[in-house]
């Protein structure tokens, strides 16, 4: 099914990145209590995240993964 709010999974990824705080971020990019208690499943869910946008051409993208690896520290 398309999202009718965001043109890719990427973009919608960058957007929770950069744009959403708190619960919001932390629903829409998936994490919950299980990332902060294990270091396995931080790190997959860091890496798919990663890869998943970083061929992106989406002009807030350095944002987005400084903020990434902000969201990654916190977790290990």
């Amino acid at each position: 099914m398309q999202d009718l709010y965001f043109i890719s999974e990427s973009t919608k990824t960058i957007f929770g990145l950069v744009k959403l705080e708190g619960k919001q971020q932390l629903d829409l990019l998936g994490i919950n209590y299980e990332h902060y208690s294990n270091k396995r499943l931080a790190k997959k869910w860091y890496t798919e995240i990663k890869e998943k946008i970083a061929n992106s051409k989406h002009p807030k993208l350095d944002i987005a993964l400084k903020n990434l690896e902000k969201l990654y520290k916190g977790m290990i």
